[in-house]
């Protein structure tokens, strides 16, 4: 599976935005808004949009013509999995530096962001490295990550939520250090987390 930079998803976007005959809103979660809307240095083989606002038609043969003109196989699909905080749609923000005349790319709040891929890193370990390369462009303080998950994502239903602590302390082990995730793990009862020398 072909993987993509920041510059090849924003010429990729900046097509789409050409072939566009109306305006369009995206709201981008996973990989892509980390490496659009955030600037980490990572890669990534798709889009993953969690809402749009505007015509589908007009956005999917912008999609079409813009891998026709671009060249860029890249995936563009509705997201199938996004855990996140309560409330974050209220904190989403537009993605800077595009400069698009008919589309807008919105991306979570780089916290809400960061903890949706930490709930998926469980399953996919990848998307822990996401977040420190988040982290390294864009500082994520400890007490806010963690408040943030204590007060609106502790308790999400869908997920196991002994699990999900877990998955936070080895976050927090791994962005802070060890013994600030072994500290978090005591607190929630979890295992005490392991890191890879």
């Amino acid at each position: 599976m072909t993987r993509f930079g920041r510059a090849q998803l924003v010429a990729f976007l900046r097509a789409i935005d050409r072939n566009l005959t109306a305006d369009v809103e995206i709201l981008v979660v996973g990989g892509a808004a980390v490496v659009v809307g955030y600037g980490a240095e990572a890669m990534t083989s798709d889009i993953d949009v969690l809402k749009m606002v505007g015509s589908k038609e007009a956005f999917g043969e912008a999609v079409h013509n813009a891998r026709q003109e671009t060249g860029l196989a890249v995936g563009v699909s509705g997201a199938t999995v996004f855990t996140s905080p309560d409330g974050f749609e209220e904190r989403v923000r537009s993605a800077r530096g595009l400069h698009m005349e008919r589309l807008t790319f919105k991306v979570p709040e780089k916290y809400d962001l960061a903890l949706s891929k930490i709930a998926a890193s469980g399953q996919r370990p990848h998307d822990l490295e996401a977040v420190e390369r988040m982290h390294v462009k864009h500082h994520l303080s400890r007490m806010t990550l963690v408040e943030r998950f204590e007060r609106e994502m502790r308790n999400v239903s869908v997920l196991d939520s002994r699990q999900l602590s877990l998955t936070v302390a080895i976050a927090v082990a791994r962005l802070y250090g060890y013994e600030e995730g072994k500290e978090l793990a005591r607190k929630y009862g979890v295992p005490v987390p392991r890191l890879k020398k």
